[in-house]
C-alpha cells in the first residue's frame, strides 16, 4: 500500500494558515501587542481570537434617578422607554453611551434635557423633573454564585448607597424648558 503523499499547494495552504492565522494570533494572546508591520484589517482580525482574554472584575451599572418638582427624594427612573433596545445583552443603549463618552460632560447634558423633555411629554400629568441625575455602581461577579435565568440589573434601591457613585447632576428650574 502506497501512502499518501500531501500535494505541494496543500502544504502551501497549511503554511499559509499557520503564518497569517495561528501565529499573530498567539503572539497577540501571550504579548498583547501588535506585531511590527502587521496591517490594521489583519490585527482586527487577530485580535477578535482574543477578545475575552480575562473576566471582568466588575460590571458597570448605570441608573437615571429623577426628583420631581414638590419632592425632596429621587426616584429612579425607567430610561427603557426611551432607550429600550438592548442590543448589548441586558444593558441598554443609555449604558454603552455613558460607558463611551466618560467624563464628557457636554454629551451627558444633552442626554439629560432629552430625557426630561421626554418624559415632560409623555407625562404632563406628573410634577415635572426639576433635578435629574446618572448614577454608577459595580457589580462584582462572584464565581460560587451561579446564575439563574437571564441576569438583569437589581433596581437601584437595592444597591447599598456607598456602593453608588453620582456621575453628574442636572438641575432644571420648573418654568424653564
Amino acid at each position: 500500500m502506497t501512502a499518501l503523499r500531501p500535494r505541494l499547494r496543500d502544504r502551501l495552504c497549511v503554511a499559509a494558515f499557520i503564518l497569517l492565522w495561528i501565529a499573530p494570533t498567539a503572539y497577540h494572546g501571550l504579548w498583547r501587542a501588535r506585531l511590527p508591520g502587521e496591517p490594521a484589517l489583519l490585527h482586527d482580525w487577530h485580535d477578535v481570537a482574543c477578545l475575552f482574554p480575562n473576566r471582568p472584575t466588575v460590571w458597570n451599572i448605570y441608573f437615571v434617578e429623577v426628583r420631581r418638582s414638590g419632592r425632596r427624594d429621587w426616584e429612579q427612573h425607567d430610561e427603557t422607554l426611551d432607550f429600550g433596545m438592548e442590543p448589548f445583552g441586558h444593558r441598554t443603549r443609555l449604558h454603552r453611551f455613558l460607558v463611551n463618552w466618560g467624563e464628557r460632560d457636554a454629551a451627558r447634558r444633552e442626554v439629560a434635557d432629552y430625557l426630561v423633555a421626554s418624559d415632560r411629554g409623555r407625562h404632563p400629568e406628573l410634577a415635572p423633573i426639576v433635578g435629574l441625575r446618572f448614577v454608577w455602581t459595580g457589580f462584582v461577579p462572584r464565581p460560587d454564585d451561579i446564575a439563574r435565568g437571564a441576569w438583569r440589573r437589581p433596581p437601584l434601591a437595592d444597591v447599598p448607597r456607598h456602593q453608588r457613585r453620582i456621575l453628574a447632576t442636572y438641575e432644571y428650574p420648573e418654568s424653564g424648558r
